[in-house]
């Protein structure tokens, strides 16, 4: 059975239409899929849902996506990965490669959903594929090699020129 890791970005595609709903949808339905959050994806769908209502995403469908997603959860269709320290230490190292070395803006959030998955993939010694519509992190993460060599990197969107 394969193994998929969504960030929040992409997640965020099963709840909300877009262009890539179809595909994420399919992916976590699919039961030759294990498909995996990471717990501060959690956190982060809700505050995504909530950008939405302030674009016009009423109470009612906020909650009702919500419930959604927390369904998936509770049925098993995504499954949590929890944090642990190490995975701070290393999101932490992210950012400063990221921002200082980089100069990219690579969000906090971002850098933990990233660090959960290569932490996940080296826990259950299985390649695992890592999907985000966040170009930033996606170009950042495809040009260091511990994520390279175990995870492979799927990008929801159009890619960005540098």
């Amino acid at each position: 059975m394969s193994l998929h890791f969504l960030d929040t970005c992409a997640l965020q595609h099963r709840y909300i239409d877009s262009a890539y709903s179809r595909r994420v949808r399919s992916l976590v339905s699919r039961v030759s899929c294990q498909c995996f959050i990471s717990e501060w994806s959690v956190l982060e769908i809700a505050s995504a849902l909530a950008n939405r209502s302030r674009k016009g995403l009423s109470i009612k469908k906020f909650d009702l996506l919500n419930g959604h997603f927390l369904k998936d959860v509770a049925s098993g269709s995504l499954s949590v990965v929890n944090l642990s320290g190490r995975d701070f230490i290393r999101a932490r190292d992210l950012i400063r490669f990221a921002g200082v070395v980089k100069k990219r803006n690579l969000k906090s959030g971002d850098a933990m959903v990233a660090t959960s998955c290569l932490a996940f993939s080296l826990q259950r010694k299985e390649r695992v594929a890592f999907y985000t519509s966040d170009w930033t992190l996606y170009d950042t993460l495809r040009g260091i090699d511990a994520f390279t060599s175990r995870l492979k990197l799927v990008f929801l969107g159009t890619p960005k020129s540098p």
